[in-house]
């Protein structure tokens, strides 16, 4: 292997706590990392992307909903609510460590892709299963005015010099996709990456976004506790490219830079009426009535280094000016001339940037728990969790992308809907809504739960098992079609260890002893995986009686009420190893 990405890997390796994976399946989890997180801007867990079995032809398959990744129909149902056409991509990856662009293999990969689509791979493992049936579900549901992107990465650690047989596979199969008419014709592409392709996607993925732009037009803003500096003025077009660009190892502008967004990339409409105008005023030349016209731009920067009128910023997300940045991107060569107001904010602050975000953002596309996340409760929770030994400490996001660029383990991340399914399950014994219906349960218990009197260590405690399980599974140490009980397994031990009634009813004490409880058990990964154990064969007699045949029909039944029920009747009588 190139000896940079063999650094590389070892370095993602231990950062990702993957070391029980063989090494060529650490590859392929860090050429998926790579190319989701650095080369599209993606927030995305490539360990639940890579499929962990032989599937054929295939390592790793991303669903993209509206910015979020998918994997099985209840993922799809959630991503999709409430949007009329969202926008979907799916990623395929085929990763080798070798340096040979092999036909064989590459023509063997490109027929797995055909396969998910057209069934041909059904049957290969639960994971393609699942994911094959978001594809589905997608297609009948979510498919509206445009269809989705589909994008192959073939991936080794040589060069790839375009050989000519392999050049007319590639012609040839994007052809006959093509023909298929499922896919968006501008956003069907095959790839091949070699070594330095590779080490320049993994260096954007594992690094802080920084630019230098020129802002000589600019004031000094009025000072604030929570701010180091901040500017306001107006830039040119050419400088906000800069803001946005994706550029190659030769300064050559390839895409937009979609992590700089704290609204996602895809809340761009480029077919809305406004946005229309908007670059049609830039096509006939009438620049110069943009920045009457437009709102401008507003950056939050981690790090601010200015010599003069140049500055250079780090960490930064453009908080509000998705639509105009994209604008201004994708009509660059027509941009001369152009000014956007502009405003530049210097903080670290976290619960300060929440605040800009949610000011800025209330009229736009934001999830709700986004903002109950700001609650006062959250950044106590926030505190706890990251005060704890290395071992026990976990990263609250109460921001999205928050963690991006620093070296934190991904499944240490929890995002405010994991918080809310892992309390639903362990602590409200629901694990039949826990996945599907978190939205609700927050609207229904709202008055009842991160109340600012609440003990933190509750809470602390649902979210490490959560944590601890999920590990169970990246290291392989647990069957992966289990995940499909992650919730009644929580659920489980949460009803074993709190016992009948309201938890946050309980005296102070017998909280702190309920939570140490929990976190013992998740510590002890021998006597977690025989809970697990006891846990999945009270299941499994609860299945066999749903009489369920496919797994879709599985998935829906224990989502039931009765199921839950059911199960809760018979985990009373069980003897469950927690202590």
């Amino acid at each position: 292997m190139n000896p940079v990405i063999k650094a590389q890997v070892a370095e993602f390796t231990a950062r990702e706590d993957l070391g029980d994976h063989p090494e060529n399946e650490a590859f392929e989890i860090y050429s998926a990392y790579s190319v989701l997180n650095g080369g599209l801007g993606e927030s995305v867990d490539a360990v639940e992307a890579h499929l962990k079995g032989d599937e054929f032809g295939i390592d790793a398959v991303a669903i993209i909903v509206q910015g979020r990744l998918v994997t099985d129909t209840t993922d799809v149902e959630q991503a999709i609510q409430d949007i009329r056409s969202p926008e979907i991509d799916f990623y395929f990856f085929q990763s080798k460590t070798g340096t040979s662009f092999d036909y064989g293999n590459i023509s063997k990969f490109f027929d797995g892709i055909l396969g998910f689509f057209d069934g041909g791979m059904k049957g290969e493992s639960p994971q393609l299963d699942d994911l094959m049936a978001a594809k589905d579900l997608l297609y009948s549901k979510a498919v509206g005015r445009r269809n989705p992107g589909l994008h192959a990465y073939y991936v080794c650690t040589g060069n790839y010099d375009k050989p000519s047989r392999i050049e007319k596979l590639i012609q040839s199969t994007q052809t006959q996709w093509a023909d298929l008419n499922i896919f968006d014709p501008e956003k069907l592409n095959i790839h091949m990456l070699g070594a330095k392709e590779l080490q320049r996607l993994y260096r954007a993925a594992s690094s802080a976004v920084e630019v230098t732009i020129d802002f000589p037009r600019n004031v000094v803003l009025p000072s604030h506790g929570s701010v180091e500096e901040a500017y306001l003025g107006y830039l040119t077009a050419s400088e906000v490219v800069k803001l946005v660009a994706l550029r190659d190892d030769d300064g050559m502008i390839t895409d937009i830079n979609k992590s700089v967004f704290f609204d996602n990339i895809r809340d761009f409409d480029p077919d809305s009426k406004i946005n229309i105008d908007i670059a049609e005023t830039l096509n006939k030349g009438e620049g110069s009535d943009f920045i009457f016209r437009n709102n401008g731009i507003t950056v939050v920067a981690k790090s601010i280094d200015r010599t003069g009128d140049r500055f250079r910023i780090e960490d930064y997300q453009i908080v509000n000016g998705c639509q105009t940045s994209n604008i201004i991107f994708n009509n660059r060569d027509k941009a001369d001339g152009v000014n956007i107001p502009f405003r530049l904010i210097g903080t670290k602050d976290d619960e300060f940037i929440s605040s800009i975000i949610a000011g800025t953002n209330r009229q736009n596309s934001v999830r709700e728990e986004q903002f109950w996340a700001l609650r006062p409760f959250m950044k106590s929770f926030e505190e706890y969790c990251q005060s704890l030994d290395d071992d026990h400490r976990i990263f609250f996001e109460r921001r999205e992308n928050q963690f991006r660029g620093q070296k934190v383990e991904k499944a240490r991340i929890i995002q405010p809907s994991t918080l809310m399914k892992a309390v639903a399950a362990t602590l409200l014994n629901q694990p039949n809504r826990s996945a599907r219906d978190y939205r609700g349960i927050s609207a229904e218990y709202q008055s009842k739960l991160f109340l600012d009197d609440h003990d933190v260590r509750l809470y602390y405690a649902a979210c490490y098992l959560y944590y601890r399980l999920d590990c169970l599974w990246r290291k392989q140490k647990l069957d992966n079609g289990l995940k499909l009980y992650r919730y009644y397994i929580l659920a489980a031990i949460g009803r074993k260890v709190i016992g009948n009634g309201d938890i946050f009813a309980r005296r102070k004490q017998d909280i702190e002893a309920i939570s140490q409880r929990i976190v013992t058990l998740a510590d002890n990964e021998h006597r977690l995986k025989a809970t697990i154990e006891t846990v999945y064969k009270v299941l499994q007699k609860r299945v066999t009686a749903t009489d369920a045949s496919t797994r879709e029909r599985l998935r829906d039944a224990i989502r039931s009420e009765a199921f839950a029920k059911a199960f809760d009747h018979d985990l009373v009588d069980e003897d469950i190893p927690i202590q």
